[in-house]
């Protein structure tokens, strides 16, 4: 049996059909256990990246995503609000933030967070990052962009040999983000990542 490539799906409603976040990840979700795509995946998490919401747009869109995610049983990661006031029913254990933020936290917030959440991923884009925020409590790192990705248009991607050096160097798993798709991730893997992240194309699907 061939290991599964474990995935970690990041959201971006603004290229879902009419910005429709909820039907997107209930199709995507849907393909996936019918076997019609990502056939040699395990989704082990759906980011909720939607950097222009506001709090409490956010809060909304998380009542919406988070009982799609519990009925596939795939572990639903917040990003970047690291203050939201979730309601108990919420079994969140994971968040996900940018170096700068994690970087700024006060000790205690830091401490905190990292009681409260079973998982704490941060973007990184240099060994320095990588190696400070292991240092910080970080559970993983989201390493990137390693292929060319029209999300970072005209910015030279960092290549796989970025994956195998923070394999090197880190005990905590790696994440590779940017241009990552079915027929490029095994390399990915090879060269030392954890897991693949994915957005464009699952969101365009």
């Amino acid at each position: 049996m061939i290991n599964k490539i474990k995935l970690n799906i990041i959201s971006n409603r603004k290229l879902c059909k009419n910005e429709n976040l909820e039907r997107q990840i209930e199709k995507i979700f849907l393909a996936y256990e019918k076997k019609i795509i990502l056939k040699n995946f395990e989704i082990v998490s759906l980011t909720l990246r939607e950097k222009d919401l506001d709090k409490n747009e956010y809060l909304n869109l998380v009542e919406k995503i988070y009982p799609i995610c519990k009925k596939h049983k795939i572990n639903l990661i917040l990003h970047q609000n690291y203050d939201l006031n979730l309601d108990e029913k919420y079994k969140i254990d994971g968040i996900h933030l940018s170096y700068n933020i994690f970087k700024s936290l006060n000790k205690n917030i830091r401490e905190g967070l990292i009681k409260k959440y079973k998982r704490i991923g941060v973007s990184i884009h240099s060994l320095e990052e990588a190696r400070e925020v292991e240092n910080l409590g970080a559970s993983y790192i989201v390493a990137g962009h390693i292929f060319k990705t029209d999300c970072k248009k005209g910015l030279e991607p960092r290549g796989l040999k970025f994956v195998e050096e923070l394999s090197s160097i880190l005990t905590i798993p790696i994440f590779a983000i940017g241009g990552i798709d079915e027929k490029n991730s095994q390399s990915v893997i090879d060269s030392g990542a954890f897991s693949v992240c994915m957005m464009s194309s699952l969101m365009k699907y």
